[in-house]
């Protein structure tokens, strides 16, 4: 199977000889086109391929998508688990097996749906989970729960492979920067968790005016996330003035010979939006000069530890629930892995509180 893209980034799949499959190509195209959820290339590119790997094992295997089982999606998922890589060399991480899953699982669905195929070739499991929305949650209120499938054949994740960085090695990183800009990129990325295509998408017209006069910590400002979906970031009121000076002097100031300048926070020097990969480039140059592994996707789970702890701490309503939406996920299960950091990273305080103890008494 072999994945294409037409001029606008929407994928095609041909199959043996250059074969056009109705099927798959109609789940792309409703997942690209129609049903305008999905707004992001790079989601397309990965559904894509995902998809096309799945019917690729299918094809090697000598049996048509349409009439597999549970046994075969079961040996897909084990092949991805034993085999390595073949780019990386390294063996796939929980969560891409389960990316992939997932897409297998939404192209059987749709596929049941078009009346290609009778049932589903696999379980789904009903589990319970909270459903109350962040605005309707109260204190001392327990959330309810409610009904949620589960792909039985999805993998259990946990985030051992994130190593949180202690918060003076953040500290030294960000103000190694050489940069105005790029510091303030950083501290925005650790001090709100939001991801760096949004940090590099953030609109002058969403800051708020009026700085002076807003007597609180923090403010609520609406930003653009992934998939074009709006949500609110909690900004401390100090990071936002500092931005504020920062536009003022420092942008105007490196973009004045700009012929145009976009209208948004982070610019380059020609005043052209600052994409994702030149954020990673600064960062790589900084890790570099300091000895450190930091890079801007750390910092979002840095915050997010930080944040579902400091929930934890004072006794909010459903932390997990209010992460999941200042992170802008999709599915409450993702946020959970943070769940597994925060207690293996109060284990280890635990620990060396303990060893500390013990050096006092020791005689």
């Amino acid at each position: 199977m072999h994945v294409f893209f037409d001029p606008d980034g929407r994928p095609i799949l041909l199959g043996s000889q250059m074969r056009w499959d109705l099927e798959p190509n109609a789940f792309l195209r409703r997942l690209c086109v129609v049903n305008g959820r999905t707004s992001s290339p790079r989601t397309w590119r990965s559904y894509a391929y995902q998809l096309a790997d799945w019917l690729s094992f299918c094809d090697r295997g000598g049996v048509d998508w349409r009439h597999v089982t549970e046994l075969n999606i079961a040996a897909f998922r084990n092949l991805l688990i034993s085999e390595a890589c073949p780019t990386t060399g390294r063996h796939l991480k929980r969560g891409t097996i389960n990316h992939k899953l997932t897409v297998i699982l939404q192209f059987y669905r749709f596929a049941q749906k078009q009346g290609w195929i009778d049932k589903l070739p696999f379980e789904i499991e009903t589990v319970r989970v909270p459903h109350r929305g962040f605005g309707e949650l109260r204190a001392g209120s327990a959330p309810p729960s409610g009904p949620a499938s589960r792909f039985s054949l999805r993998l259990p994740e946990f985030r051992d492979d994130v190593q949180i960085p202690p918060r003076e090695e953040v500290r030294r990183f960000i103000r190694s920067f050489k940069s105005w800009r790029d510091r303030l990129i950083a501290e925005s990325l650790w001090l709100t968790g939001m991801r760096a295509s949004e940090v590099c998408s953030l609109s002058l017209t969403a800051l708020p005016r009026s700085l002076g006069a807003i007597d609180r910590d923090s403010i609520a400002v609406k930003i653009v996330g992934k998939g074009q979906k709006p949500r609110a970031i909690v900004f401390p009121v100090r990071l936002l003035r500092s931005i504020d000076r920062y536009v003022h002097m420092e942008r105007r100031r490196c973009t004045s010979g700009a012929p145009r300048v976009a209208d948004l926070v982070f610019v380059g020097r020609d005043g052209r939006p600052l994409k994702t990969p030149a954020v990673n480039r600064v960062f790589s140059t900084n890790c570099r000069r300091t000895g450190l592994r930091i890079w801007p996707h750390l910092l979002r789970h840095a915050y997010a530890v930080e944040r579902l702890a400091y929930l934890q701490d004072i006794g909010a309503p459903n932390p997990l629930k209010t992460l999941q939406l200042e992170l802008g996920h999709s599915s409450l299960t993702t946020t959970e892995h943070y769940l597994h950091i925060t207690d293996r990273m109060r284990s280890d305080l635990l620990a060396a509180h303990n060893s500390f103890v013990d050096r006092l008494l020791e005689e």
